[in-house]
């Protein structure tokens, strides 16, 4: 495997647009050059365009580059010093890079055996020239043990102190108006941030929370975070819609609304466009006498929520708010899930060039943009104390959720359809005439 640059496609930047498999990872692990966002992006992606066993076997080869055949022994030791142990060390870096911050292959009999050859590869081949090599074959047993468990820590910023949970009178018969909503907002924030945490970038590709069919990967943690979304959406609307009382469902859309302002504070964008699809279902949307009662600054929250989150100019005053602000967030997962789509169903996975195919590295970077900024709001949790009893509460109320689609003929009992007259002599007694 010597000099494949003749096997790269570039951009009028100087950025890789595509190349073999072979020149992509001689790329990877150049003697003379290093560009971090370049491995970054092929380590978060590459599962995309090979798997593990060819990615490693390929590296393997790397690290044992022989010398080109006719150098004198200056030109053999100067070959050596500049050229092989750079791309030996190189692909130990990557190795340990992949091992410790990349890993993404599923827990079965097949990983434990690449990764068990790739062990003694390490002790075999590596451990002669490189010191380092006892630090990788403890990332590979770890591996092994405990499979892509994050090694990551996430940082807790100190300087915001936890402050003093809103806990109700009687937490053994909760009723949503006995929770503080600020405390609905908090517990309903860690829950999120909770599932969008678990969110692996192998789940981000080839728009795999799509797909059903067996043996393809599953994206779970998208599909929970999705799913647990939806739920709140259709509980909003379930919560409203039981109170038979006009009164009751006042007070029910009032306290939502001071959640959703909450959620706002919080700089929790998934509970919130959750809350606010609830409150825009058609079954509820429709209860005009129910919204006439809402008063008007809390109308204007919700006309204000509801221009934040907006997908006008693909989400545009959504992505400026969110790039404003520092973690911790729980950003909306729909626009992430949207400009993937684009992404993937925009971009052919090879690219021709001169006639040959080759792997659209370019496709891969747009993807790994996507993925970075994902995982940004992945590392600083939320200085909040759980509740355990109040998110109790909340899941039992989730798990009892229907589809939304089943509530238009409760909408139509708490508020039937008026004709023009009815709805006319409604709103005179309303006001005091009749």
């Amino acid at each position: 495997m010597h000099d494949l640059e003749h096997e790269l496609v570039y951009d009028h930047k100087g950025n890789v647009k595509g190349g073999t498999l072979l020149a992509l990872v001689e790329r990877l692990t150049r003697h003379d050059f290093l560009d971090s966002t370049y491995n970054s992006t092929f380590l978060l992606t590459y599962k995309s365009f090979t798997t593990a066993q060819e990615l490693s076997r390929i590296l393997m080869q790397r690290f044992v580059i022989t010398p080109p055949a006719g150098l004198s022994s200056v030109e053999l030791q100067l070959w050596v010093e500049k050229k092989q142990q750079p791309i030996k060390l190189r692909v130990f870096n990557i190795f340990k890079s992949w091992m410790e911050s990349f890993f993404m292959e599923p827990q079965c009999q097949k990983t434990v055996d690449w990764l068990n050859g790739l062990n003694e590869f390490a002790v075999m081949h590596m451990a002669n020239s490189l010191p380092g090599v006892p630090v990788l074959t403890k990332l590979i047993d770890t591996r092994i043990e405990q499979g892509d468990v994050p090694f990551r820590r996430m940082t807790l910023n100190l300087t915001s102190p936890v402050p003093p949970p809103i806990v109700p009178k009687n937490t053994k018969r909760l009723r949503l108006l006995e929770i503080d909503p600020l405390e609905v907002a908090r517990q309903l924030t860690i829950m999120e941030s909770t599932l969008y945490n678990k969110i692996k970038p192998v789940e981000c590709l080839d728009k795999s929370w799509s797909r059903r069919e067996a043996g393809t990967e599953n994206a779970e943690n998208i599909k929970a975070m999705i799913f647990n979304s939806n739920r709140i959406t259709v509980w909003v609307a379930e919560v409203i819609l039981a109170q038979t009382e006009l009164k009751r469902r006042v007070q029910i859309i009032k306290h939502l609304i001071q959640v959703l302002r909450h959620c706002r504070g919080l700089n929790n964008f998934s509970t919130l466009t959750a809350i606010i699809s609830g409150l825009n279902s058609a079954p509820v949307h429709r209860l005009r006498r129910t919204w006439s009662q809402i008063p008007s600054r809390l109308m204007q929250t919700v006309e204000s929520l509801n221009d934040l989150i907006s997908a006008a100019k693909n989400f545009s005053a959504y992505r400026e708010t969110l790039h404003s602000h520092q973690p911790p967030c729980v950003p909306f997962l729909g626009v992430y899930l949207t400009d993937l789509t684009f992404i993937e169903d925009g971009n052919a996975h090879t690219l021709n060039h001169k006639g040959r195919e080759y792997i659209s590295f370019s496709k891969r970077q747009k993807t790994a943009e996507v993925i970075r900024e994902i995982q940004q709001y992945q590392h600083v949790p939320y200085a909040l104390q759980p509740l355990p009893d109040i998110q109790k509460y909340i899941t039992s109320c989730l798990d009892l959720t229907r589809e939304i689609s089943d509530m238009w003929d409760l909408s139509l009992e708490r508020e039937p359809r008026e004709r023009e007259d009815e709805k006319i002599a409604r709103l005179l007694q309303e006001s005091g005439f009749l």
